[in-house]
């Protein structure tokens, strides 16, 4: 069976997290499962322990920043939760729509600031080796796979960030904090211009791409151009709070990216599987299952 990881998706928000972790894993799917409150986090931090395929990451979604759902007291805890973790997503900003204004744009660059400032300078958390997949071990989770040697596995965190009109000021920030000289950056989606495209290669980042991606054909021209070591894949489900999805959507939806990238870059489906498999489990540190 093709081993599949899904490098940014939200578990937590299923009828019953534990459970659809458990089904992932039978159907050979690991996950970097992110949220969108700390409150999010501790639960499901919490009710995933026992889950080895399924890495929890710590975020505030800029969403919830946006409309006041996540305020001081939540971005206090964020940062009391960051030193513990080495997982932190989902975060970022985003311009559209009705938080397009100057003062939800003032929250939020505030808010992001802040948070890759703590990501910065709190101590080192320890990375995954083979107990639960969220923060509980030694120093082996960045490997081979990439460029990274055991001290970067010790103190860099891998963070998936949310950039909608806002890639070029994401860019910004992240330089601003030597986040991305420290850190593991994820770009989720990208949906910014060609040169933000190119900025964000030449910076290092990785990019998760899914089936909503490859839909448009912006999507799929910058994931005919993103380098293949940068590839990521991602499904972004449930979409939503009480959505369930059963594995085998779960494997479909995965499987369909792979199949949309594959042609696109006009390679072997089992090749690019294996190697999206060595790149996703190498910035996990979730083995293969």
């Amino acid at each position: 069976m093709e081993q599949f990881y899904d490098m940014h998706c939200h578990v937590g928000f299923a009828p019953a997290p534990a459970a659809l972790a458990a089904a992932g894993a039978q159907a050979g799917i690991a996950a970097l499962s992110c949220t969108v409150t700390p409150a999010e986090y501790e639960r499901l931090h919490s009710g995933l322990s026992s889950a080895p395929n399924v890495a929890v990451a710590l975020g505030v979604h800029p969403w919830w920043i946006a409309d006041g759902r996540v305020g001081d007291a939540e971005l206090n805890r964020f940062c009391e939760l960051a030193a513990s973790t080495r997982f932190i997503g989902e975060i970022g900003l985003d311009f559209a729509g009705p938080r397009d204004t100057a003062e939800s744009r003032a929250r939020q660059v505030a808010a992001l600031e802040r948070i890759l400032d703590t990501c910065s300078t709190s101590p080192a958390a320890p990375a995954y080796q083979g107990d639960a997949a969220n923060g509980k071990a030694t120093s082996a989770g960045v490997a081979d796979g990439d460029d990274a040697d055991a001290s970067d596995a010790e103190s860099s965190k891998l963070i998936s960030i949310h950039a909608v009109n806002a890639a070029g000021t994401v860019l910004d920030l992240l330089q601003e904090a030597n986040t991305l000289a420290r850190h593991r950056v994820i770009l989720h989606w990208f949906s910014g211009t060609s040169d933000d495209l190119n900025r964000a290669v030449t910076a290092g980042c990785h990019f998760s791409v899914g089936p909503r991606m490859l839909a448009s054909r912006r999507g799929r021209e910058y994931a005919r151009q993103i380098p293949l070591d940068r590839l990521l894949l991602e499904t972004d489900m449930p979409s939503r709070e009480g959505e369930t999805l059963p594995a085998n959507i779960w494997r479909a939806e995965l499987g369909n990216a792979l199949a949309g990238i594959a042609q696109l870059k006009n390679i072997d489906r089992d090749l690019l599987t294996e190697h999206l498999a060595t790149t996703s489990s190498a910035l996990l540190g979730i083995p293969a299952i």
